[in-house]
């Protein structure tokens, strides 16, 4: 999979590949309010079939075995749920009704330097050499409104993504097709890529795109 990174620090600057590295490893014990709003977001309220959110182990402490990590729920000094994890350390917990999390707290049994987890999240590769153009570019949609959600208020000063980088391993083309039949095609430059805006005339009718090869990576940029 093509995986979305981000470095969310004081600055809120974010990095050229991306909003989705998050990183949550404040203390043994968080609220788990912000964390379930921003999975929520993620994974029931994306629009875009191509984005993967992941809720994932990062062990900064390499003596430390996934069988030795516990992460659970409580909430009002009870257990309600206990993580269970894959050899990739992805995390699975629930998600919750947003009332709830906020009166939830989220523990682990390490402190923040052995053991955090971030929210990461990756791209599926595109599966057609002809796709419709709104199912590609609705990925900005929700990238920027995860990002503003996340940058909560400085989010007026993060870039919004308008664009989505197409990188090949040998020379392409794009072709995108509109409603009434008229083409544009764009072809790779020196470094084999192509850059194509997101248009709202595009997106709001049956336009398509049509790519010689399919790309070996793609992502959103500004």
């Amino acid at each position: 999979m093509m995986k979305l990174s981000t470095v969310f620090a004081v600055s809120l600057l974010l990095s050229t590949s991306l909003f989705s590295h998050f990183s949550y490893a404040e203390g043994r014990s968080i609220e788990y309010g912000k964390i379930n709003q921003l999975r929520d977001l993620a994974t029931n309220k994306a629009k875009s079939k191509y984005l993967t959110p992941l809720f994932k182990l990062q062990i900064g402490n390499q003596e430390i075995k996934i069988d030795d990590i516990k992460l659970w729920l409580e909430q009002e000094e009870k257990v309600i749920a206990n993580a269970t994890f894959d050899k990739e350390g992805n995390i699975n917990l629930p998600i919750l009704p947003q009332a709830d999390a906020e009166k939830t707290l989220l523990h682990s049994n390490y402190s923040k330097d052995d053991v955090g987890f971030i929210l990461n999240t990756s791209l599926k590769p595109l599966e057609s050499k002809e796709l419709k153009y709104s199912d590609v570019f609705v990925l900005l949609d929700d990238i920027n409104n995860f990002t503003e959600h996340m940058a909560g208020g400085f989010s007026m000063f993060v870039p919004s993504m308008d664009e989505i980088k197409f990188t090949f391993d040998a020379p392409a083309t794009i072709t995108v097709k509109d409603s009434k039949g008229k083409t544009k095609a764009y072809k790779t430059d020196d470094e084999l890529v192509i850059e194509i805006p997101k248009k709202k005339r595009w997106m709001q009718s049956d336009t398509w795109l049509q790519f010689s090869a399919l790309p070996t990576r793609y992502e959103p940029i500004d």
